[in-house]
């Protein structure tokens, strides 16, 4: 027998202290992800976050939402990202998998959408009959280090269980040296009125300056989701990772060494021209969010390149289409270029008919958490 248990936003401080939960053989969330949920700005009390599976009495899977709002028709109404979603294999050929997705997909009243999915979820997701393909995005991995660690293991898995960042930190003494250059060369293309300021929090010109540029994006972003996603991230820097439970949980939980969202404020003449979030997970950067006029586009391509130039990055990836067409025009700065496509699907219960002017950034449905 299945029986599908939801948990509600009012119900996590208790989940948090069920020690039954987190004694099990796998994690049905990390603790610090139900912590974020539960500060969601966009989440009321009776709102899902978790659902939990159990066949014969047996808990045996789990599928979990993050709570948005889209914008369509001069509306904006909330939407169920799917962010995690995981059956144990004793209850293969059960039905238990669908089951969850039936159900969140039935709580929800159909407005749930996917932003990251494996090709083979993508099967099963089609084959629910629930979804349509929502945006296409293409992006760019801009590689402006040696990360083998990371490349080589996507090339042959069996490399997986070998640590390649001796060999990077010895190929990067050489490009660390060229990126001096680089970097200075950068520096003398910014103009001197030009101001970048680091926030902990967005301040009030800058909330103005993201609302008056996301008129055409269909996820709008609140001053309160930025500080949300700061103040409570998914993944947490644990250096000591190797002792944590991480095995038990299917997602994501801890990164190796950092974990952190720098938002950008930039100024021309003491007057804000652009707005942007990027994240660094360990070695890997990504250009969450970004706001500017198209005038200043080169400007903001170049503080976002040198910011990550200035940091221990390897590689970046940026979805925005501006900057990539700028960033693909600069020669003997990457160690390569490689185009990226981002799916995403969402429900046909939402009436997107026309949404091919509406911007659909990186960092919309769960892509900034992880």
């Amino acid at each position: 027998m299945i029986e599908i248990k939801t948990v509600l936003k009012k119900d996590i401080p208790h989940l948090l202290n069920t020690e039954a939960i987190w004694n099990m053989e796998f994690l049905v969330s990390s603790k610090h992800r139900l912590i974020a949920h539960y500060h969601n700005p966009n989440l009321e009390d009776e709102d899902i976050v978790l659902q939990l599976g159990y066949l014969n009495n047996e808990l045996l899977g789990y599928i979990g939402v993050f709570t948005d709002y889209i914008n369509c028709k001069d509306a904006s109404e909330k939407v169920g990202w799917l962010s995690t979603w995981w059956v144990h294999p004793k209850s293969k050929g059960s039905g238990l998998g669908r089951a969850l997705l039936d159900k969140m997909y039935q709580d929800f009243e159909g407005k749930i959408g996917i932003s990251q999915f494996t090709p083979s979820a993508k099967r099963v997701y089609d084959k629910s009959g629930y979804f349509n393909d929502f945006k296409l995005s293409e992006g760019f991995k801009f590689a402006i280090r040696s990360n083998l660690k990371n490349v080589l293991p996507l090339i042959n898995p069996r490399l997986k269980k070998y640590n390649f960042n001796g060999l990077d930190y010895i190929i990067n003494i050489w490009f660390n040296f060229y990126h001096t250059f680089s970097k200075k060369n950068l520096r003398k293309k910014i103009p001197k009125d030009i101001s970048v300021e680091y926030l902990s929090e967005i301040d009030s010109e800058t909330s103005s300056f993201i609302k008056k540029n996301q008129e055409n994006d269909i996820f709008r972003k609140s001053s309160d989701f930025f500080n949300w996603i700061k103040k409570y991230p998914w993944i947490l820097p644990a250096p000591l990772h190797q002792f944590s439970k991480k095995e038990q949980y299917e997602f994501s939980m801890f990164s190796e060494e950092k974990f952190d969202y720098s938002f950008l404020k930039i100024t021309q003449n003491n007057k804000i021209i652009g707005f942007t979030v990027l994240q660094q997970r360990d070695y890997s950067g990504k250009v969450l969010f970004s706001y500017f006029d198209k005038k200043n586009s080169k400007v903001i391509s170049d503080i976002i390149l040198l910011h990550f130039l200035n940091t221990k990055v390897r590689d970046f990836i940026c979805y925005e289409r501006l900057i990539c067409d700028y960033l693909k025009t600069k020669k003997f700065l990457f160690i390569y270029k490689n185009r990226k496509v981002k799916h995403a699907i969402i429900s046909k219960s939402f009436d997107l008919t026309e949404i091919e002017h509406l911007r659909f950034q990186y960092g919309d449905g769960d892509c900034a958490f992880a």
